[in-house]
């Protein structure tokens, strides 16, 4: 090599709990750092984690029932279809905030798609939305409606506002915001929030909220159609099909890369630049262009989460 590296050494307690939050930075090409290393220079570092495949599979992909509602509920529409394609419209609708999605007792992986389209301007009605209400604000200390007493087109913005009712009962989850917004004039005649109403007190799962106007502005409503595309049956099939779009198969490696690639996997690999041939022709093999680097490497049969700095 043409100059010394340093090397860090590092224990790989994640690695016993099959890559879980080990890939939370795979991908990433870290801003250049200065440190003690490295005197007057920059410090170029690689580190390689065991990508197990249910590693991979909680780093890129999501289960459908953790999907927020408004996209959870067209995205299973589609998986009971035979075109695999269903289409939601409202204000709240399918934004999956993954590539892939992982459904049934396969477990079966699907490619995700969203295309939206007709949209059109309506007028919104934002509340405030209160969570667990001290039972002194109640109004006269009284019984509150229940949620599932309001129409249910108004039950589905509140259901698309919060994503999961679940957090109804996280303990440092106080509020959240919801628009009423319809383009329909019967929805809008039968709706318990248009236009603007009185504060609402009710009952949302055994948690009492209160819903207060904030205010009427524009928004768009529009179609969003989802499509799906199975691509893979098991773990160990996504993890091959991730790789193969987004992963760099490292071979073909000098003896002097091979050091480098078998170090960045016993610790992390350091460099002061500038960097050695080995090291700085690696680095143009897993850089991606940009602040980006290859999720993914392949390494004599075996998947690593990548990590370059």
């Amino acid at each position: 090599m043409n100059r010394p590296p340093t090397d860090i050494t590092r224990r790989r307690a994640l690695r016993a709990i099959g890559g879980v939050g080990a890939a939370s930075l795979s991908g990433c090409l870290s801003p250049i750092s200065r440190s003690d290393r490295c005197p007057g220079s920059n410090e170029g570092t690689l580190d390689l984690d065991d990508a197990t495949a249910t590693g991979v599979s909680n780093e890129f992909s999501r289960p459908l029932d953790m999907l927020p509602h408004a996209t959870r509920v067209p995205v299973a529409d589609a998986l009971e279809t035979e075109t695999g394609e269903a289409t939601a419209r409202g204000y709240y609708r399918p934004d999956p905030r993954t590539e892939f999605v992982v459904a049934g007792p396969g477990p079966d992986y699907y490619r995700l798609r969203v295309t939206e389209h007709d949209r059109m301007q309506t007028t919104g009605y934002e509340y405030a939305v209160e969570i667990d209400v001290d039972d002194s604000a109640l109004p006269g200390g009284g019984p509150v409606r229940s949620v599932a007493e309001v129409p249910a087109h108004d039950r589905e913005s509140l259901r698309g506002a919060i994503g999961n009712p679940g957090l109804l009962h996280a303990p440092h989850y106080t509020s959240f915001s919801v628009v009423f917004a319809y383009e329909d004039a019967d929805a809008r005649d039968r709706s318990a929030f248009v236009p603007e109403a009185d504060a609402r007190y009710l009952e949302w799962d055994g948690v009492p909220i209160r819903v207060i106007f904030e205010e009427r502005r524009p928004v768009e409503i529009a179609s969003a159609t989802v499509r799906t595309e199975r691509v893979a049956t098991s773990p160990d099939e996504f993890r091959a099909h991730v790789g193969e779009r987004r992963g760099v198969v490292l071979d073909s490696l000098s003896a002097d890369q091979r050091d480098v690639v078998d170090r960045a996997i016993d610790g992390t690999y350091a460099e002061c630049e500038p960097y050695s041939e080995p090291f700085g022709a690696l680095r143009d093999r897993l850089s991606t262009g940009g602040d980006e680097a290859a999720p993914l490497v392949r390494y004599d049969g075996d998947w690593y989460f990548c990590h370059l700095s």
